[in-house]
């Protein structure tokens, strides 16, 4: 048997995860998330943080939060600070480790689907160890 045909599917699907990859990259950059988020953490010593947390800071804060998937893509839609509380809701996982105090709204720059695709793209991510 031909060692090429059985390496064939395996590159074929490494070669199918990085075209989604590259897809959603776009996707992030035409809505504006990637202005203020990162895949990976920046650890920098000395640098200030960040301005929002990194996509696999986030997919590792919620690995094993039930609904995680609605709760981030509602954020997505609607921001998250939620004008009954009047507080950030960094207050209490990322603070210290970014600059940002709120999520704003993004229903007008993505779509409901796109933002759910975006969200099990982040979750996908392997998380921190």
């Amino acid at each position: 048997m031909n060692t090429r045909w059985i390496a064939l599917p395996a590159l074929l699907g490494a070669l199918t995860v990085q075209a989604a990859d590259d897809e959603i990259l776009r996707l992030t950059q035409a809505s504006g998330c990637a202005a203020c988020h990162q895949t990976e953490p920046s650890r920098t010593a000395g640098s200030p943080p960040p301005l929002a947390p990194a996509w696999r800071d986030i997919a590792t804060r919620y690995k094993s939060v039930k609904g995680a998937q609605q709760q981030l893509t509602a954020t997505v839609m609607t921001g998250s600070l939620p004008a009954d509380q009047g507080r950030s809701p960094y207050a209490s996982h990322w603070t210290g480790k970014v600059q940002g105090e709120f999520m704003p709204t993004h229903r007008h720059a993505v779509t409901q689907a796109d933002a759910a695709r975006i969200v099990a793209w982040i979750m996908a991510l392997e998380p921190l160890k």
